[in-house]
């Protein structure tokens, strides 16, 4: 960020959903580009104010560099008070009073900038490039406004634009640790992560303490396979800012070389629904060097972390713990053990979570159903919106042989009924309230197809088949070009050939659907004259 003038905005937190199968809550999964916001900007110099307040006063008539001076004024009023409401997170009040300030004289590059950034924070896109652009008239050689505008461009997944602005940034200025970084962000969401993490060395190189370019270098490395460098680089989770993990004084925090004979060891919980889902694997390995583990997590996951095997206690996160000798957060396991890519195939071959006891299901599909197929077509919405509309899917709903299940548990349940498909999708979200339930509804069907990871996550941990739909930017753990994945060998995945469209992994997923719908009528009808 820029030294002078200028304050950097932290990543925005993110609203935490009240789901247990399709959105997660805040999470650090990746980082939110830099932006440079004015706080001082350069207006006309004006004639003395008490002169011209005292003349007001007296009623004088003002002459026109009288009026000049309180435009001014008022201008200046203006952009002080949206500085201070933008600063204060009030970003609708500073998009109004930056406005009122524009409309009094528009040939303010500053204001325009802030206005940006305000902008592309309420995810105002297009009308932030605008005032990007109108800045950039006015100041061409402010190389924080190129490196907002690129941010911007990104947002808006038109990464060939973003790049050029943020070389431009660069090119200004090349001693910017976050025109660097933030260059590297455009690469890493084209899914270069070799590129990226040039970009991301570079920024070290003037921060080596630069936690945000630790942390993304550390999710490249992951998304690249490099386990090594990229599990030891994931600790540098602990220190983003809406990461917190809360200190434990009470005992030690376990590195992965002490003796865990006849000790109790604490795994804590932290992130979302799915990363604690996926780093349940390692649980076993510990629980045969320990005398008992002890599972923190979210009340919603309470039911499906007791099927893990080695697992002699779950305690919700928030409640008072139990005792314990050593703790180590869940998402440490694979630094502190080491884990390898053969390790983590070896501990990947086999499904580590099951329904819960008690759970039963009992499904009444159509006569002739030989494929149940669970659904879920939209998770979060940030930083990007992942969904994909349910009309789309439609060539596979109509197909004769296949019933389909709703596992949407948020307000898109009602796409069912908003596109007329009641027909051929049950609605189960009313019977899902936490994992437990997922878990059994889960293991009544053939194939699970989700957008979201949280139930991919279940269905791959489980080892039921599950088709995943995945967006052109790819999360570092479904790596890259892949159409399987390291992590559930009964995965498959869609991706997005071209930023926003579905059509081509959609196509093929249908085509693989009309496959093994077709290879399971034809089996049927095999066993029916056997």
């Amino acid at each position: 960020m820029a030294k002078t003038s200028t304050t950097t905005k932290k990543r925005a937190t993110k609203k935490t959903s009240k789901s247990p199968t399709s959105r997660k809550p805040a999470q650090p999964k990746k980082t939110v580009s830099e932006e440079t916001v004015v706080v001082q900007t350069t207006l006309s110099p004006v004639p003395d104010v008490q002169t011209v307040q005292k003349a007001v006063q007296d009623g004088k008539k003002t002459d026109p560099e009288t009026a000049l001076v309180q435009k001014r004024r008022v201008v200046n009023d203006l952009f002080q008070r949206g500085l201070a409401a933008h600063q204060a997170g009030q970003i609708d009040d500073a998009i109004r009073l930056y406005s009122a300030a524009l409309r009094q004289n528009p040939d303010q590059p500053d204001v325009w900038n802030n206005l940006g950034v305000a902008l592309r924070r309420s995810k105002r896109f297009a009308a932030a490039l605008i005032a990007y652009r109108r800045a950039a008239d006015l100041r061409p050689e402010n190389a924080g406004l190129w490196s907002n505008m690129g941010n911007c461009l990104r947002e808006m997944m038109r990464f060939d634009e973003a790049l050029a602005a943020h070389k431009k940034a660069i090119e200004l200025d090349d001693t910017i640790k976050s025109h660097t970084f933030n260059t590297g962000l455009v690469y890493r969401d084209l899914n270069k992560f070799s590129e990226a993490l040039g970009y991301f060395n570079r920024a070290l190189a003037m921060d080596p303490e630069y936690v945000d370019a630790n942390w993304d270098s550390a999710l490249a490395h992951l998304a690249l396979g490099d386990y090594a460098k990229g599990w030891a680089g994931y600790e540098t989770r602990r220190q983003l800012a809406d990461n917190p993990i809360r200190p434990l004084d009470s005992a030690p925090e376990w590195d992965g070389k002490g003796d865990l004979r006849g000790k109790r060891l604490l795994l804590r919980a932290e992130q979302g629904f799915g990363d604690m889902i996926q780093f349940a694997r390692f649980i076993p390995l510990v629980a045969k060097r320990a005398a008992h583990i002890i599972v923190e997590c979210r009340k919603e996951l309470m039911p499906i972390m007791r099927t893990v095997s080695g697992v002699g206690a779950v305690v919700e996160k928030g409640r008072a713990l139990p005792e314990f000798d050593l703790h180590v957060p869940l998402l440490s396991l694979p630094h502190v053990l080491g884990i390898g890519e053969a390790d983590l195939k070896k501990i990947s071959a086999d499904p580590y979570l099951s329904q819960p006891k008690g759970k039963q299901v009992r499904l009444a599909p159509p006569t002739g159903t030989v494929l149940k197929v669970g659904l879920i077509w939209a998770g979060k919405l940030n930083p990007r919106d992942r969904s994909c509309p349910l009309d789309m899917l439609l060539p596979i709903l109509s197909a004769k042989g296949a019933a389909f299940y709703s596992f949407q548990v948020d307000d898109r349940r009602a796409d069912i009924e908003k596109i007329g498909v009641t027909a051929f999708v049950t609605d189960l979200g009313e019977h899902i309230h936490d994992f437990g339930d997922s878990a059994a509804l889960m293991q009544a069907m053939d194939l699970i197809i989700s957008i979201d990871s949280a139930p991919a996550h279940l269905a791959g941990a489980m080892g039921i088949p599950v088709w995943m739909l995945q967006l052109y930017t790819t999360d570092w753990r479904w790596m890259v070009d892949r159409a399987d994945s390291p992590w559930y060998p009964s995965m498959r995945i869609y991706r997005q050939q071209k930023p926003a469209d579905w059509s081509t992994p959609v196509e093929k997923l249908s085509a693989d659907f009309s496959t093994l719908l077709q290879a399971r009528l034809g089996s049927t009808k095999v066993d029916q004259q056997d």
